[in-house]
């Protein structure tokens, strides 16, 4: 089983915030961090994860392939997955740097929506393999990339 890595945020409280802890904890004793960490708990175990999408419900397909004018051989597949891009540059020939020794040598599935909103693209991946991961799939975006990996493989096939 692959252990995954926890991952810890960092959250700035504001002065007023900070200002209730100390009243909260005047009153009861308990102290400030204590009662802190009890209403981030308390928050953590309200909020319903979304169910990881059923593999077999999952839409996905090629928009378009444009070859590469920088590497013979190579072009670029893009496509829809669900509700988010997909977009990557395959080989002709596998590499020792490209997915699993594979042709898939970038991947990118993003979503559109936040890409608009905020006009980031790293920070709209789910996923990002270019020669190496930037962004693992977590678990809620697997079966999405594993959906795109299968369809591109298939794509290459043909």
């Amino acid at each position: 089983m692959e252990r995954r890595k926890a991952v810890r945020k960092h959250i700035q409280l504001t002065e007023m915030q900070i200002s209730r802890l100390r009243q909260l904890s005047d009153f009861d004793g308990i102290d400030p961090a204590e009662h802190a960490k009890r209403a981030i708990d308390t928050y953590l175990k309200s909020q319903q994860p979304a169910p990881p999408p059923d593999h077999d419900k999952i839409q996905a397909q090629v928009s378009g392939s444009t070859d590469d004018p920088n590497i013979s051989g190579a072009f670029w597949v893009s496509g829809i997955v669900n509700q988010y891009e997909f977009s990557g540059l395959i080989l002709r020939h596998t590499s020792k740097t490209a997915m699993e020794r594979g042709r898939i040598s970038k991947l990118s599935i993003w979503d559109p929506a936040v890409r608009e909103a905020t006009n980031n693209f790293i920070g709209s991946c789910i996923v990002n393999y270019d020669r190496g991961w930037d962004i693992r799939p977590s678990l809620s975006a697997e079966p999405i990339f594993l959906k795109v990996k299968s369809l591109i493989e298939s794509y290459i096939a043909r």
